[in-house]
């Protein structure tokens, strides 16, 4: 972020030894050192990397009649010019702004804070949007431009606003790897350049810049118990973000689309042979999820050997260089929404060309839950709520050992049978009178009530509400080891108890008010 004129002036200053503060006033600060043109004017014009401050505060998923304590904390941004209508706004990351309740920007040099909105947010490849109201945060902003996709060695500087002080930093390092990584905000495997400059907490949504000032990504994460192996967004998943929409929701992009297949590799000649390989490579499609697209056109046994025209190596990569490979679902990531992929497929010895719809699909059990409330219902101290993966970050960063292990598993290896699906779970039982000797059965997912299978919450509530007007009893299943548990409820006194329990407990309301134009109970 400086010029080659402002080194020429700072080596001259340092050569002639100019630490004549009263001579040279005008020309460097105390220390002798060039002064910034920008400074000069009071700040008129700042460099495009900006600090975020964020207050922010989650739901807490096991009673989301309630939020957890209010949070800070910091981050860094840059300032960009979007393309569809030319506006200045400020890229960062959406995990520095996720359930913010209030985000402030300051940019280098300046003492003042603006406020700012989330005007824009992808949690899945975590990158956030902000604009800011105020015209005076823009005076002398110049946004800084996107370069190409770096190479294995290129040199990049990473800026932002790292912990430990409250000035800008840079960072130096060089590209070591590009694939696919698991981006620790949303869970989702995306494409990521990793680099061994120095990523720190606070150092998130800053730019990491080529050697011509030029964005090539966005810093967002780094290597746990390792040092200076930092993770950055790069320029094909912000371009993807950038002219991704939903309909149904302008501030959220669609999201990254995915084939919805499970699949093998082939790296075993004897199981190339059994195919009928014949010198092809490729992976074997072990499994279609029903809710895809792709289930219409495709069959498990089928051999995958091209996609979009490259070519599929036995163990599901392909060339993008001489020595690079990535996995073939980048591909397929760089594709929006209700497009086509072209295959080749070998089925039964024989080669199709198939075009393939692809869009995002849901998973059973969502991996995140910000910015919008959870979901609840009761029901005569029952609590009952939709099943999201955060539920088991409760049991701390060992939850995958701790928490209910059918639990676990669902999160792990769970998969949509229909799109609605997703599972509910009761979270807690209230004590009363009538849920004596239910409170051992709490965290774990309901299966059906009174008999009828439960698809979703919004789903079950219904079920519910029209249940208690036709039955004596409502007879909740929840999933236990060896065969589910029973819970009844007597109909006529759920309705008698209810007021009492959300007395009791302080609990506003007995569904959340997406589910209130529902009859309560």
């Amino acid at each position: 972020l400086r010029t080659d004129k402002l080194r020429g002036d700072r080596a001259r200053a340092r050569a002639s030894h100019v630490y004549n503060i009263g001579a040279y006033a005008a020309d460097v600060d105390i220390y002798g050192r060039a002064v910034l043109a920008p400074l000069e004017a009071s700040a008129s014009t700042a460099e495009p990397v900006v600090k975020v401050y964020s207050v922010h505060c989650s739901v807490n998923v096991a009673m989301p009649w309630s939020n957890k304590p209010q949070e800070e904390s910091t981050g860094s941004g840059f300032t960009m010019r979007q393309q569809h209508d030319g506006q200045l706004v400020i890229l960062t990351n959406a995990h520095c702004v996720a359930d913010a309740t209030y985000v402030e920007v300051r940019k280098a040099g300046d003492s003042q804070k603006h406020v700012a909105q989330v005007a824009r947010i992808a949690h899945e490849c975590d990158l956030a949007t902000l604009t800011v109201s105020d015209d005076a945060f823009w005076e002398g902003v110049e946004p800084l431009e996107f370069g190409p996709m770096p190479s294995l060695q290129d040199e990049v500087s990473v800026v932002g606003y790292p912990e430990g002080g409250e000035g800008v930093s840079v960072t130096q390092g060089v590209v070591s790897r590009i694939e696919i990584q698991r981006y620790a905000h949303s869970g989702a495997n995306l494409l990521a350049v990793q680099i061994d400059a120095a990523i720190n907490p606070g150092n998130s949504g800053g730019p990491a810049l080529n050697a011509d000032g030029d964005v090539i990504g966005v810093a967002f994460q780094n290597q746990l118990d390792s040092q200076n192996i930092g993770y950055v967004i790069p320029a094909p998943i912000i371009a993807h973000y950038l002219v991704d929409d939903a309909p149904s929701d302008p501030r959220r992009p669609a999201g990254f689309p995915s084939l919805g297949i499970f699949w093998q590799a082939l790296d075993n000649p004897q199981l190339r042979a059994y195919l009928g390989m014949e010198g092809r490579t490729g992976v074997r499609i072990r499994g279609v999820a029903p809710t895809a697209p792709a289930a219409a056109l495709l069959r498990t046994g089928d051999v995958l050997v091209e996609l979009d025209g490259h070519a599929i190596a036995n163990d599901g990569s392909f060339a993008i260089g001489g020595q690079e490979r990535l996995s073939f679902a980048h591909l397929i990531h760089l594709k929006f929404a209700h497009q086509t992929i072209g295959l080749r497929v070998l089925r039964a010895g024989e080669e199709l060309e198939l075009e393939v719809p692809v869009r995002p699909l849901q998973r059973l059990i969502p991996p995140t839950a910000y910015d919008e409330p959870l979901p609840y219902f009761i029901y005569a101290g029952l609590v009952f709520v939709p099943f999201v993966e955060p539920y088991l970050h409760e049991w701390g960063d060992d939850w995958q050992q701790d928490a209910p292990h059918e639990l676990v598993q669902l999160v792990l290896s769970g998969a949509q049978s229909e799109a609605a699906e997703q599972p509910v779970l009761l979270s807690r039982v209230l004590p009363s009178p009538q849920t004596a000797g239910y409170l051992t059965l709490a965290d774990r997912r309901v299966l059906s009530v009174n008999g009828e299978r439960v698809l979703n919450l919004r789903q079950m509530h219904a079920l519910v509400q029209r249940l208690q007007a036709e039955c004596d009893h409502l007879a909740f299943e929840v999933q236990c080891v060896g065969g589910p548990a029973v819970i009844a409820i007597d109909t006529s006194t759920a309705e008698q108890e209810a007021k009492a329990i959300l007395e009791t407990y302080r609990i506003p309301a007995a569904a959340s008010p997406d589910l209130c134009g529902q009859s309560e109970i």
